[in-house]
């Protein structure tokens, strides 16, 4: 099975995915791509105190995902976490397929506007995320696995 999602979320790894998606996926890894936050040792720390012990769980900068997504075993079931559509977009653009994308929560931050519930963007954002639809991957936006999940297409902008 190898990635059973790819998922954006500014806050990576907390209650949220552990405590839904996860089990909605019955993921046993844990990717998560963040130069920043992977070369933070604390923050790195405490991320992982929020995953159960049976997960395998790695924090990594762009390069080292790139490589880690691409020899992820197939028998795995993987749930891919970035920050920003800017980092889905590089993965893609080196060679990592993205069938499909789940724009989750993204708050507040500079020039961003609300597209849905819990979820803003940038227009450089925007389209990045448009990016990657002509890339072939469907973007779609779900904060949480019981809400129904609306395809980028079909917001208004």
């Amino acid at each position: 099975m190898g990635v059973v999602l790819y998922r954006i979320d500014d806050r990576l790894i907390h209650g949220q995915v552990m405590t839904a998606w996860s089990k909605v996926y019955k993921s046993t890894n844990i990717i998560c791509i963040d130069d920043e936050t992977a070369k933070n040792e604390m923050l790195c720390s405490i991320m992982k105190m929020a995953v159960p012990s049976d997960y395998e769980v790695q924090i990594l900068t762009m390069e080292d995902a790139i490589q880690a997504i691409k020899a992820e075993p197939e028998r795995t079931r993987t749930i891919v976490l970035a920050k920003t559509p800017g980092t889905m977009l590089n993965l893609a653009k080196s060679g990592v397929e993205i069938k499909e994308l789940n724009v989750g929560n993204m708050g507040q931050g500079a020039n961003r506007k609300p597209i849905m519930r819990s979820t803003q963007v940038s227009p450089e954002e925007l389209d990045q995320l448009k990016e990657l639809q002509r890339m072939g991957t469907r973007v779609y936006l779900q904060v949480f696995p019981d809400e129904k999940a609306v395809n980028l297409d079909n917001l208004k902008f």
